[in-house]
């Protein structure tokens, strides 16, 4: 059995601490270990309770310090179990946010987007940083085939939520996460039927998986601005769609971050 996820939240509002402490408390799989409003105290909770993810608040108006500088002091901690780290922000400016990801952030969430609630969050941990940790785990053993590569799946990872997160791909949707198992997976080549794949992994069949998918394709291309789509999605979509087909959105973007390397 897959232990909890176990959470750590940077954050000021106390009001908002006790808001996701009552909602983790009735999900299963999730625990909130610790809170607090102290960059310096939260790296001595990363160093004591190793938590699998923390959910950080970028300006803490009300406490010690601040998000960026508790990134960058964690990027130069060594020997310690360094978790996934989930921006959850006020602040808006792209700029932050690019500083933010370079600093180590995996995912940045803008407090005051649509479908922005404790749950939402709950649900988006539960579904990509406790796969992080289920591949660390995998990988943890030496002899392990492909050990050696874990930096790098993880890496690749993260740029490919990045890129769900510019067409605005919302990871409140079922087919979020079986989405950026598809590109990853499709990122080694070509998979005559990856939708079962996945489904297999998760105990569902391949025909919800592939129906989870092209909903949350569909969901953000009928909700995203079509100019900032256009900067991001430069592959054709057939005439009469208003939405590339589960195939082509996988197909472009394993090849567009296979190119980028």
């Amino acid at each position: 059995m897959r232990k909890d996820l176990r959470i750590l939240m940077i954050e000021d509002d106390q009001a908002l601490c006790e808001e996701f402490s009552r909602c983790f408390a009735g999900i299963d799989g999730i625990e909130l270990v610790a809170t607090t409003n102290s960059e310096g105290d939260a790296l001595e909770y990363v160093r004591q309770l190793q938590p699998d993810a923390v959910i950080l608040d970028l300006e803490l108006h009300t406490g010690e310090g601040n998000g960026i500088s508790f990134l960058s002091r964690l990027s130069k901690q060594k020997n310690i179990k360094k978790p996934y780290v989930l921006v959850n922000t006020n602040n808006s400016s792209q700029t932050t946010y690019d500083i933010a990801r370079k600093l180590g952030a995996d995912f940045v969430m803008y407090k005051h987007q649509q479908g922005h609630c404790p749950e939402a969050i709950a649900e988006f941990l539960l579904a990509v940083a406790s796969n992080c940790v289920e591949q660390a785990i995998d990988n943890s053993d030496p002899a392990s085939a492909d050990g050696d590569d874990l930096p790098e799946r993880t890496e690749l990872r993260k740029r490919i939520l990045e890129e769900l997160n510019k067409v605005s791909v919302s990871p409140k949707r079922k087919g979020y996460v079986y989405l950026a198992d598809a590109i990853e997976i499709s990122c080694g080549g070509y998979v005559p039927n990856v939708s079962a794949l996945i489904g297999e992994k998760y105990g569902k069949s391949a025909k919800s998986v592939e129906h989870a998918m092209q909903n949350a394709i569909d969901s953000a291309f009928d909700n995203a601005d079509f100019d900032e789509l256009g900067k991001h999605y430069k592959a054709r979509i057939s005439a009469n769609r208003i939405s590339p087909t589960v195939m082509e959105f996988i197909g472009f973007y394993a090849a567009k971050l296979k190119n980028d390397n």
